[in-house]
């Protein structure tokens, strides 16, 4: 990240940014929708645009006036920025966000589907150590465990009629 605040986004959530935006033209604008209003968060949400779709179409499913509607507004609607990518592949995080987050020099990126994270380094690092602990707990000292264990059952075939 340099000093006026622009953030390299990596190629790979690039293309998922393309792929997840119904609305892209080959060569157009990338935009993704940045949410940073949760203050559990310690990081920040950037949503594809079909993601984000999805999202507010939930809330507005919502019964309206409700306690839960309001934060789910606020938070994904009123605290949440549309940013567009320039040529180079980058955005710029106002110091407000870079603040949020703990943001210096260096942004780590954590993929989730059609939407990731950026957060610090050190999050990230303390993220990945917080796994890591849950998986040691979940495995039970098995030395044979195998993450995948913890998949559901694949759904069986339907028959065709």
């Amino acid at each position: 990240m340099d000093g006026k605040g622009r953030v390299s986004i990596p190629v790979k959530f690039r293309r998922v940014l393309q792929n997840c935006d119904a609305d892209y033209v080959s060569g157009g604008v990338l935009r993704l929708h940045v949410t940073f209003g949760d203050p559990t968060k310690t990081y920040l949400e950037c949503w594809s645009a079909d993601a984000y779709a999805r999202l507010l179409a939930r809330i507005s499913r919502m019964k309206a006036g409700t306690a839960q509607a309001r934060i789910m507004a606020y938070y994904y609607k009123t605290m949440s920025e549309t940013v567009t990518l320039d040529d180079t592949g980058r955005i710029v995080l106002s110091q407000e966000l870079r603040d949020k987050i703990s943001l210096d020099e260096e942004a780590a990126f954590e993929g989730h589907g059609e939407k990731f994270h950026i957060l610090s380094p050190a999050q990230a690092d303390q993220q990945a150590a917080t796994f890591a602990a849950l998986l040691a707990e979940l495995a039970q000292d098995d030395p044979h465990f195998d993450a995948l264990s913890l998949l559901p059952d694949e759904p069986a075939a339907m028959d065709a009629e």
